[in-house]
């Protein structure tokens, strides 16, 4: 199948033979050898490719031909500067063609260069000029031409003088050289097809750099202009190499202060594991919070340890030695929530006898309103009035009964972003949320994770589990979405499997088959696709991030807010 026989068009930007060879074993249309490439591999800049830092030309043929030529079986295509006055473009190209290229790319190209510099290259004709000399000479000769360009006109000479592949730069990649991009995916392909304009079919059509830094956003890109693939460079060899760089290294600098590791018993029943500085600094709040005579609102998402931290709180406090009394906000409904709350008189109902609620049994203690963004509205007036009055009143009963207690909450949900879809009370919010306390998912604290997972063993084995670093590294690579009730259930699992001997890869890989699970089902169930409107878009969106709405509005690029506006708007409320 040739390029242009396929959906989509990949071309890799190489500056190393490793890099070479693995895109090329990936299926790569294209190996782009530039000298920017192989910057990025020696940790410089792309923008350092435009630098005379050295005779660009000679080191691209150097490097190329030691490490990628008649090892790789993609096309590799020789990236060449022409601005030098003294080049003999005829006998550079037919050198190229002689060892081994495909084609050649005019990379770095002038038309990447604007402002004066630009205007001054192009006025001593060292600028596009020599690019479409270099062109013509290249397809005169058999080569193919892969040929960058910035605007429509470039396009059109560059197809004029015989070039095979045309990729329209729309800037570095954001976020690696320390230049922004402020174009979205939208704009860009605007750009594009500006771009492309009576560019033939017969011509492949990429596009490189600028918002485009994953494989989703290069899809996306070739169904909203009529570019046909992606050119990737610091997305191929730079961030990739980081992020596996940061894993590896948390790794390995996490393993050595297991010997440090206190593996007794904590202090109290709910203490909170975790020698990371976020940890101790929420340890500390508690502690400083546990006499504080202030409702405290505890956030995070499921599994981070609310609970056991509302509870921490009240061990501390005064209260400590009576029961704290704890409401299970999702479970309750209409009728029967309302009694759990306030209990009820002899009739009422239909029944016989006297109960008490919740709110009047937590008199004199603590209160605990679990997942508190669930509570249905006549339940949010209910403890708002008893916050406010400080007083119950059974249902079926006249009478007020004084009940004051300490409020405890915990929320999954952003709740001022629930208060602009009206789905929770802004009075009951400023009852609730004295003192707000987020405690951090797991994989914001991945130094906790091997004093966690020893806590959690000795908790459930009595011994502490011992652990092979392979299967430690795995643990802290893994993104936990449960957080520590899914490390718990994890370590449950890979004791088991151990049969009691040290948990090694084997025992704890099933971590790696349910990451690799997640990452494809999302493909092959729910192909992707451009949204075709607004509320579409936002739907997607919301779906991709479990619904969590902060994380969707920053990935929308847009605030908490306005986000909550256009589910409102949209009625995407669920």
């Amino acid at each position: 199948m040739s390029a242009r026989d396929k959906n989509f068009l990949f071309a890799a930007v190489v500056g190393s033979g490793l890099t070479a060879k693995a895109a090329d074993k990936a299926g790569a249309d294209y190996l782009l050898a530039l000298n920017a490439g192989r910057f990025r591999v020696q940790g410089a800049s792309s923008l350092t490719s435009f630098l005379p830092v050295r005779a660009a030309n000679e080191w691209v043929i150097e490097f190329a031909e030691r490490e990628m030529l008649g090892r790789c079986t993609a096309p590799i295509y020789a990236g060449f500067s022409v601005s030098d006055p003294n080049l003999d473009i005829a006998e550079l190209v037919r050198r190229t063609k002689a060892l081994g290229f495909s084609g050649i790319c005019n990379f770095p190209s002038t038309t990447l260069i604007d402002g004066r510099l630009g205007a001054a290259i192009e006025r001593e004709g060292l600028g596009l000029d020599r690019e479409i000399t270099m062109v013509k000479k290249a397809t005169n000769i058999g080569l193919g031409v892969f040929a960058y360009v910035q605007t429509n006109a470039q396009a059109r000479k560059m197809v004029d003088a015989g070039a095979t592949a045309i990729c329209v730069n729309i800037g570095f990649t954001s976020g690696g050289t320390g230049v922004n991009t402020h174009l979205t995916l939208e704009k860009a392909a605007a750009q594009i097809d500006r771009v492309l304009e009576g560019v033939p079919t017969s011509v492949d059509k990429l596009c490189h750099g600028g918002p485009i830094t994953s494989p989703e956003e290069a899809l996306a890109i070739t169904r909203l202009c009529g570019v046909q693939g992606f050119v990737a460079g610091s997305t191929l060899d730079r961030l990739p190499v980081e992020q596996t760089l940061n894993e590896v290294t948390k790794g390995f600098t996490a393993i050595p202060s297991l010997s440090q590791i206190e593996t007794g018993a904590p202090t109290t029943e709910h203490e909170l594991v975790g020698s990371s500085y976020s940890m101790q600094l929420i340890r500390e709040e508690l502690d400083d919070l546990a006499y504080e005579d202030i409702p405290i609102l505890l956030i995070g998402e499921t599994g981070t340890g609310k609970s056991r931290a509302a509870l921490k709180l009240h061990e501390a406090g005064p209260a400590a030695r009576r029961q704290p009394v704890v409401v299970d906000c999702p479970a309750l409904d209409n009728e029967e929530g309302g009694v759990h709350l306030l209990g009820k008189a002899p009739g009422a109902l239909g029944t016989t006898g006297t109960q008490r609620g919740a709110l009047e049994l937590a008199s004199g203690g603590t209160l605990i309103f679990d997942e508190i963004s669930a509570l249905q509205p006549a339940h949010q007036g209910k403890i708002l009035k008893f916050t406010d009055e400080k007083s119950v009143q059974r249902i079926g009963d006249h009478t007020l009964r004084r009940a004051e207690a300490r409020i405890i909450s915990t929320t999954t949900q952003d709740l001022p972003g629930l208060i602009e879809m009206g789905a929770f009370r802004q009075d009951l919010y400023y009852r609730v949320s004295g003192h707000e306390i987020t405690l951090p998912p797991l994989r914001e604290r991945v130094d906790d994770i091997p004093e966690l997972a020893i806590y959690l063993g000795r908790q459930l084995s009595g011994e502490p589990p011992k652990f092979s670093n392979a299967a430690l590294r795995l643990m802290l690579e893994h993104d936990w979405p449960g957080n520590v009730r899914e490390l718990q259930h994890a370590v449950q699992r890979a004791i088991r499997k151990s049969g009691g001997s040290t948990i090694d890869l084997k025992a704890i890989d099933f971590l790696r088959q349910r990451t690799t699970g997640i990452s494809k089902a999302p493909r092959e169930e729910a192909p992707v696709r451009v949204a075709v409107s607004e509320r579409d878009w936002i739907a997607e969106a919301l779906t991709r991030n479990g619904f969590r709405r902060a994380q969707t509005a920053e990935e929308l690029g847009m605030t908490t807010r306005t986000l909550y506006n256009k589910i409102k708007k949209h009625g995407l409320q669920g």
